[in-house]
């Protein structure tokens, strides 16, 4: 069948081979040296300066509010990185079993399933990347444009760099802004590229409960003689037809639950930070919101807060996503005709609905259950945070 499933992932890896943190199967000794230098340089070694330079700001509470945003932005690409990086084999794994016998189809209406959801994957990553590359090109490329049209001060991406003296401002300007830019671009495609090869994997697992939904339906479909009276050979034959079908849902809904349960393993640490650090971005904006700033400035609040918000609510959106689909399975297992089959099918059918009663789920770091209910306690949390800060002000 070839790479039916994960050819959808071929942009994500790529890009994720460029920066340092997918491997071929056999890496070069060079492209080892070329990605420890590289996620050190621009991903490990960004994050400790920009943590250090935290010490010479000036105590003002708005300068602190403004580097805390991107701070826990940097924190969290960081934290995908070597996350992606320390869990390869459980990302190969699951793409392995993507590939595996169970989950491929000649059937051709599963496979318009199966082309659905890369496609739905796809556009997801193309919506995903087409805003971030604009956003992040002109908050790179508009403070230098400015400067040379106009010979005004040379704003940084992120943050000044307020370790470097008075008198080696010049000399260091340039050099620390194309490091902030490259570190910044670097963080934006890790962000981007591991959080939709997340909602991609997720895409797939519900698809694959789509088609099995579908099996289940007409489970019943390979009995030819309905109406053959009990005890005869026709008779027989469809219940022993039909017990081989339910037997190959079962090892199907087997393989989707363990699947789903790699997936965990492998992001469970990233979507612990994705939910950590996005509660705190969420937190700080609705802080800064509360200080004095120019106009433009609070647009770019505005949307920075909208984004991030999006940015939680998106995996919680899938997972209760996938949780639905895999409650579903029971009513699809009743839906089949399964009221005139032998005794053994309904004792199948019966395991596989008893077993589909729990629904499929995937959690963050053992505490965040990916659902929508964990998106509200998200953001009630990062309110309540906002008040506890707006209350320490006003004292």
């Amino acid at each position: 069948m070839g790479y039916q499933q994960i050819d959808c992932f071929d942009i994500h890896l790529k890009i994720l081979r460029i920066l340092g943190v997918w491997p071929h199967d056999n890496p070069s000794i060079y492209y080892i040296y070329f990605s420890r230098i590289f996620v050190f340089t621009f991903t490990v070694l960004y994050v400790v300066i920009y943590t250090m330079n935290f010490y010479f700001l000036p105590q003002q509470l708005e300068v602190f509010a403004d580097e805390l945003i991107f701070y826990f932005t940097n924190v969290g690409a960081l934290s995908k990185a070597l996350a992606f990086i320390f869990l390869r084999d459980k990302v190969k794994k699951m793409l392995f079993m993507l590939e595996s016998e169970i989950f491929q189809s000649d059937d051709p209406e599963e496979i318009k399933l199966i082309k659905e959801g890369k496609e739905k994957s796809n556009f997801y990553w193309k919506i995903t990347a087409g805003l971030s590359v604009s956003a992040n090109t002109v908050n790179v490329c508009l403070p230098l444009l400015v400067h040379i049209i106009f010979s005004v001060e040379l704003e940084f991406p992120v943050c000044r760099y307020s370790f470097i003296p008075e008198k080696y401002e010049a000399m260091f300007a340039y050099p620390a802004y194309f490091y902030q830019s490259i570190g910044i671009t670097t963080h934006m495609l890790y962000n981007v590229n591991i959080d939709t090869f997340l909602l991609g994997v997720m895409f797939l697992a519900m698809t694959q409960l789509d088609i099995l939904d579908r099996k289940l339906r007409k489970v019943t479909d390979v009995c030819i003689n309905p109406d053959a009276a009990r005890g005869s050979v026709d008779k027989f034959i469809d219940d022993q037809n039909a017990v081989l079908e339910i037997i190959k849902c079962i090892k199907h809904y087997d393989a989707i639950c363990e699947y789903c349960k790699l997936i965990q393993d492998a992001f469970s640490e990233i979507l612990f930070v994705l939910f950590s650090s996005g509660s705190c971005k969420i937190c700080m904006c609705l802080f800064r919101f509360t200080m004095p700033a120019t106009t433009g400035y609070f647009v770019f609040l505005t949307l920075y807060v909208t984004v991030m918000t999006l940015q939680v609510m998106v995996p919680c959106w899938f997972g209760s996503r996938l949780m639905d689909k895999s409650s579903q399975i029971t009513i699809a297992a009743y839906d089949c005709d399964w009221t005139p089959r032998c005794r053994r099918f309904k004792s199948n059918l019966r395991l596989l609905v008893e077993r589909a009663n729990r629904p499929i789920t995937i959690i963050g770091g053992k505490m965040f259950l990916l659902s929508l209910g964990t998106f509200t306690a998200i953001m009630n949390s990062s309110y309540s945070f906002f008040t506890l800060m707006r209350h320490m002000q006003s004292r």
